[in-house]
């Protein structure tokens, strides 16, 4: 049997955020196969003049509108009535002034998914400040657990945005069935706030005696071996423990009682750390990577992302695509991360310039060329 369209085929998104959450997470619908339209200010979403912008907004169509002026919402508007989604992430209150929030447009189209993500949500304490990854990554606890008992860790993988985006897109999927079922859409809302907690789920749990997780692990860390090349090791449990302790020729410490848990380890590291050093020191990353898969635990060389693009496992998944984009020439960015054995996935294609899409996309909704020109001669689309 010849496979079907896309899973989201058909499905309209207007997407009018910016920065990584609400554009990420819009990017995911398109590579499910949506069409999303991305509505910019004429100068361009904030984030274009970062190199991850052509990582948050593949596959998207882009026009440059003006929403302050009466043209510039109108043409929201057209879209919104025959959308299935809009997505924005604005701080809240700012969409209802510009005159598109969800009581407006769902007026105009009751089916629309109105989808806001927000920094500390839309209503209670904090509701009017900015916020960003680092900023819920130094609010949620992230930095301090990142740093053990050290000094705080600022990730710039900006897992929060991240998470955030996919619990956004998750909303939107769910909202969509809830609408095969009654016919009607509805307003659907995440926040970075919610994000950076649901992101810690097996760390923000609280009870009397919790033991603390804040210590450095001696079995799930990193090594330098004796050529100076760094490895992670992952023993994750205690099937785990007793192969290292018989891949590094050390199986007394296999029945030593104070390493007889992963919480024991926890406690007793400052005993176990120097004995695991002092023998990693002992060979090269090369041999201890082969000794650790001689005996079948999880351990992986430190490299860049550039190094593991050219992974013979990631090109076998085609995980990595490349575009002849027009204003940076060859592009490389990650392939679709989901896999569908009925409706694959396709390739939506590179990000877009700004305002690429303005002219075919205006003309969908049935404005002639004469008006079109009108309007950007008006400075209400580029």
């Amino acid at each position: 049997m010849a496979p079907g369209p896309p899973p989201l085929h058909g499905i309209r998104v207007v997407d009018l955020t910016s920065y990584i959450a609400g554009s990420y997470s819009a990017m995911m619908l398109a590579d499910l196969g949506a069409s999303v339209v991305k509505v910019e200010a004429l100068t361009g979403d904030s984030f274009r003049e970062l190199p991850g912008f052509f990582g948050w907004n593949r596959g998207k169509r882009s026009i440059a509108v003006d929403l302050k002026q009466p043209d510039g919402r109108d043409i929201v508007e057209r879209l919104a009535r025959d959308a299935d989604v809009l997505m924005e992430n604005w701080r809240p209150g700012v969409a209802d002034r510009l005159g598109v929030g969800e009581a407006r447009l769902r007026e105009l189209n009751p089916r629309l998914i109105y989808c806001s993500v927000t920094a500390f949500g839309s209503t209670g304490p904090d509701v009017d400040r900015p916020g960003f990854d680092p900023v819920f990554q130094s609010l949620g606890g992230l930095m301090v657990l990142q740093g053990f008992t050290g000094p705080p860790q600022y990730l710039r993988t900006a897992p929060t945005d991240y998470y955030t985006a996919a619990l956004a897109a998750q909303a939107v999927l769910a909202a969509l069935f809830a609408r095969e079922r009654t016919g009607r859409g509805q307003r659907i809302e995440t926040s970075l706030l919610r994000g950076v907690l649901a992101l810690q789920s097996g760390i923000a749990v609280d009870y009397p005696g919790k033991p603390s997780l804040l210590r450095d692990n001696p079995t799930y860390r990193l090594y330098q071996a004796g050529d100076g090349q760094w490895f992670f090791l992952a023993c994750g449990n205690q099937t785990f423990w007793v192969k290292l302790c018989k891949a590094l020729g050390l199986e007394d410490l296999a029945d030593d009682p104070r390493f007889g848990s992963w919480i024991l380890r926890l406690q007793n590291n400052e005993a176990l750390l120097p004995l695991l050093e002092t023998r990693f020191r002992e060979k090269s990353r090369a041999e201890w990577l082969a000794v650790l898969d001689q005996h079948d635990i999880p351990a992986a060389p430190v490299q860049s992302w550039m190094d593991y693009f050219d992974h013979p496992a990631v090109r076998h998944h085609d995980m990595v695509r490349e575009y002849d984009h027009p204003e940076v020439g060859r592009l490389r960015m990650i392939g679709q991360p989901l896999v569908f054995a009925d409706t694959p996935t396709r390739d939506p294609g590179p990000p877009p310039t700004l305002g690429q899409h303005t002219d075919a996309v205006l003309r969908e909704l049935g404005l002639d060329s004469a008006v079109i020109a009108d309007l950007r001669a008006r400075n209400v689309v580029r």
